[in-house]
């Protein structure tokens, strides 16, 4: 059987962190705030940035930069709008396989191009990061820059007056309020290897299954990559301290989509094992740690991704 979808629903424990804020108002960085169904607030790291840190892990783990479009061997953001080979194009079909069979970021994450018009969604999907309320801690600590520089206003006066002065330095001081957080977040993702080279446009194969296999398994390494070391905002004062992580994978080998369960929820597992026996195709593989996990990815990755079976796929 070959891989239809795969969803990762987990727990990550996360110490001293500030990786996704609200913005900075003055010298006060807020922290993101998200409300959940039940009005209660818990902090939140977005969508966005997890996977724009897999997106980035795509590119970088990819050797050959010469396999994306010109915007994304700089990784812009515009992809394949910027992609010279797409200009000319007088069809969405034309320009969308073009696109996915030049560029393995954009088949991958997705694009908007504007003429001629068309877009394709990412095959790679994150939820927001939520933080578990009652195992979530923030904090708004104090951080002090300190130079020497100028005269004191004593050894102006002492200048103008023309008496002999020795220089001194006096000490400036910029204050910054800035976020840390500690707790337990629940993370969401789902992958579609299916997609991969599809033209959604015409539904057609746009390369062949060489290459939709290498491209699936780049994918699951900068999955590995992205959990084994998240990055995001203030890394480089707030590195996040990773404790634990543990939850489960579930797979589908049917066109089924597979189910999601958040891990907000406790039992989540036990409710992932229980509906995998309703539905032929899935399966689900439980882990308890982030080395478990990497051992997870490594097994799917070598297995075979399910093909559209319409008529005309090529």
């Amino acid at each position: 059987m070959a891989i239809f979808e795969i969803g990762i629903l987990g727990r990550v424990t996360w110490n001293l962190h500030s990786m996704n804020n609200e913005g900075t108002v003055g010298n006060v960085t807020e922290p993101r705030t998200v409300v959940l169904a039940d009005g209660e607030k818990t902090d939140g790291i977005s969508g966005e940035m997890l996977k724009h840190i897999h997106a980035y892990n795509v590119w970088l783990l990819q050797e050959d930069k010469g396999q994306f479009c010109q915007a994304c061997q700089k990784f812009h953001p515009q992809k394949a709008d910027m992609n010279p080979l797409i200009q000319g194009k007088d069809t969405p079909e034309k320009a969308m396989e073009t696109a996915i069979s030049s560029c393995i970021l954009c088949d991958l994450h997705g694009f908007l191009v504007q003429r001629p018009a068309v877009a394709r969604p990412s095959t790679v999907e994150f939820g927001w990061t939520l933080g578990l309320p009652e195992k979530t801690h923030r904090e708004i600590h104090i951080h002090a820059r300190h130079s020497m520089v100028g005269r004191s206003r004593e050894e102006a006066e002492e200048k103008q007056a023309g008496e002999e002065t020795v220089e001194r330095q006096v000490p400036a001081q910029m204050i910054y309020h800035r976020p840390t957080r500690s707790g337990v977040y629940a993370i969401v993702s789902v992958f579609q290897p299916w997609r991969i080279g599809l033209n959604e446009v015409d539904y057609t194969y746009t390369i062949d299954d060489e290459k939709r296999k290498n491209r699936y398994q780049l994918a699951m390494n900068a999955y590995k990559a992205t959990f084994m070391r998240t990055d995001g905002a203030m890394t480089s004062t707030r590195f996040p301290h990773v404790e634990a992580m543990e939850g489960v994978v579930v797979t589908s080998e049917t066109n089924f989509p597979v189910p999601t369960i958040s891990p907000l929820k406790d039992g989540f597992v036990e409710e992932m094992e229980s509906l995998v026996t309703k539905q032929r195709g899935l399966s689900h593989q439980k882990f308890s740690n982030l080395a478990e996990l990497c051992d997870i990815i490594n097994a799917l990755a070598n297995k075979d991704i399910f093909r559209l079976g319409m008529p005309g796929a090529k």
